[in-house]
């Protein structure tokens, strides 16, 4: 099923795509770097208004800054992997020649996710190291909650990721997926995540998932969630946005 040319060959194509990748770079590491700054500055200008830029505080609320960055990213990036064949029609060349469907759907989401985790992973590194660094006289995170928040923000980019590969193969364009999925993360989860009547039914967002894993400020402080539970909430959407894709990917004809 996994075939690393296409693999390869997809990351390749990928790459070449300077402006998104520019655009990936300062949404994540570019931003990050960008609000320590600012920050260590305040501090040094006035420590008497303006706290520590690093300590446990500020990296949890960074590092949630950082999921729905990353959400974005992979918003960005999957669905661009995810159409980049069909819309210069090389899907329809390689299906006639005979190259198995879940192969080349596998890659398109096995590329994405070559792109895009070795940015977050680097985005996290960096604030991390600077939570730590720029501590002060703050509690500086401690090794359980950098992993924590590194596998959150982690979590979030492949989330994000293979949501985007499968809807957009199964819409077949990438515009309107890009657009739904920025609509979904910024403004319908934070507005359910507020719905307390809804109860224990939040448990099933994303956002609420990703949270619980990273040990990170949710917006919905009445709801607790299971990281059992968290972890087979990302599985399934992921699951099931694929599992969409994988279908039509099949069915599609050439």
């Amino acid at each position: 099923m996994f075939d690393r040319r296409l693999i390869a060959a997809d990351v390749l194509k990928l790459r070449r795509r300077r402006g998104m990748l520019s655009i990936t770079l300062l949404l994540t590491l570019g931003l990050m770097a960008l609000v320590f700054v600012v920050m260590a500055i305040q501090h040094a200008g006035n420590p008497a208004e303006y706290g520590p830029a690093g300590g446990l505080e500020n990296y949890r609320e960074n590092m949630s800054f950082l999921g729905l960055l990353a959400l974005v990213v992979g918003a960005i990036v999957g669905a661009t992997a995810g159409t980049q064949d069909l819309e210069s029609g090389v899907f329809r060349d390689l299906a006639a020649t005979g190259r198995s469907r879940m192969a080349l759907f596998a890659s398109r989401v096995t590329g994405a996710w070559a792109v895009v985790l070795p940015i977050i992973a680097l985005a996290a590194a960096v604030t991390g190291a600077a939570a730590v660094a720029l501590a002060g006289s703050l509690a500086a995170p401690s090794a359980g909650a950098l992993v924590a928040g590194t596998a959150s923000v982690l979590a979030a980019v492949a989330l994000g990721t293979a949501m985007a590969v499968g809807l957009s193969v199964l819409v077949g364009s990438r515009g309107p997926v890009i657009g739904i999925l920025l609509a979904f993360y910024l403004a319908v989860q934070p507005l359910l995540l507020t719905m307390s009547f809804l109860g224990d039914v939040r448990q099933l967002t994303p956002e609420a998932a990703l949270t619980r894993i990273g040990d990170l400020p949710s917006q919905a402080g009445d709801l607790h969630v299971a990281l059992v539970t968290a972890i087979l909430v990302v599985i399934a959407w992921a699951a099931a946005a694929l599992g969409l894709g994988a279908w039509r990917t099949r069915t599609r004809e050439i």
